[in-house]
């Protein structure tokens, strides 16, 4: 099969197959990671030898642990329209790891647990298809034609009960020499999908990054350098180290912007983590930005950036009343 058939089989099948969640976006994602992984000459080999590449469902279970585990404990994306019943995925991810918010990266979460969810992963969302418990590989490559749905067996075979996909080597070369293409297609298809389900800011940017490295704020100490005193608790940081915090939490925000930055002193800064300082600190944080707006320049710029028409006041009260719904919880500082 050539490469325009593939092609058209597989944008199609990410920009207008049918998706109640976003299962197929991973699987996808699998596919085109498993692949770009093969070293060039494993590839030609297949090819020259017409052999299909096996894996096993639990390296797709694991991969699918790794790529929700983030949107999930970190950044709390909701991956379906139904808020009452999640994806067994998210379900597992819960039921295994807890519905706080996780601060941690994954690499540093108990192997044990690692291993309860990528085993139940593994029963649960990859079973067997006659079971219904082994829908998204079935399904995967269902494609419209008219009114009806064919099964295009085009990328791979699949065998529910050795429990293997069997890569076709046409597809695994096609998957590698356009990973790059492809791979951008799925991120942003997946991003749109989430989109219309999810309030929260820049989902590309948290689908697109497992652990997003966060900048140094370093500077952000001399830019509000006439702020003495500890945001929170009002300790004095002369004698103390200072910390610049994310008044709502980066992981939500996910940029560092000078009218949600506040100088703490190390205490409420370790304590406060992730989490939301209560409603009073907002009506703080508001007045802040409203008195030294015209006294700081950074400030000034990074509140026209939120300057909507109802006003940058409001859309920072919308970020904190979402990013609360979100689940992120709020703490008590002082």
């Amino acid at each position: 099969m050539n490469d325009k058939i593939l092609k058209q089989t597989f944008v199609s099948i990410i920009t207008k197959g049918s998706k109640s969640n976003t299962y197929k976006f991973a699987l996808a994602k699998f596919l085109l990671d498993y692949c770009n992984s093969q070293t060039p000459q494993e590839i030609e080999n297949s090819i020259t030898n017409n052999q299909s590449t096996f894996v096993d469902y639990q390296q797709v279970a694991n991969a699918f642990l790794t790529y929700f585990w983030h949107q999930e404990c970190k950044y709390r994306i909701k991956q379906n329209y139904q808020d009452s019943k999640p994806p067994s995925v998210i379900r597992i991810i819960r039921s295994v790891f807890g519905t706080g918010h996780i601060h941690k990266s994954f690499k540093n979460m108990p192997k044990n647990k690692i291993q309860t969810a990528q085993k139940e992963i593994r029963q649960r969302v990859f079973g067997k298809e006659s079971q219904k418990t082994s829908q998204v590989i079935p399904r995967f490559q269902n494609i419209k034609d008219g009114n009806s749905v064919i099964r295009k067996q085009v990328f791979y075979d699949y065998d529910d009960d050795s429990g293997e996909i069997e890569i076709k080597p046409e597809a695994v070369k096609f998957f590698s020499e356009n990973y790059i293409f492809l791979i951008k297609l799925v991120l942003l298809e997946w991003s749109k999908f989430l989109e219309k389900i999810n309030t929260i800011p820049r989902l590309i940017a948290k689908v697109e990054s497992y652990e997003m490295k966060r900048g140094s704020l370093s500077k952000y100490v001399k830019i509000f350098k006439d702020f003495r005193t500890c945001f929170y608790c009002n300790a004095s940081l002369d004698s103390t180290e200072t910390h610049v915090d994310h008044f709502i939490p980066w992981s939500y925000i996910f940029e560092d912007e000078s009218w949600n930055l506040v100088l703490s002193c190390e205490k409420c800064n370790l304590k406060k983590s992730d989490s939301l300082a209560k409603y009073e600190y907002l009506t703080q944080i508001i007045k802040r930005n409203q008195t030294y707006q015209d006294k700081i320049e950074d400030l000034r710029k990074s509140l026209l950036k939120i300057n909507t028409q109802k006003g940058w006041e409001n859309e920072i009260i919308y970020h904190y009343n979402n990013c609360k719904e979100y689940g992120f919880s709020e703490i008590t500082l002082s």
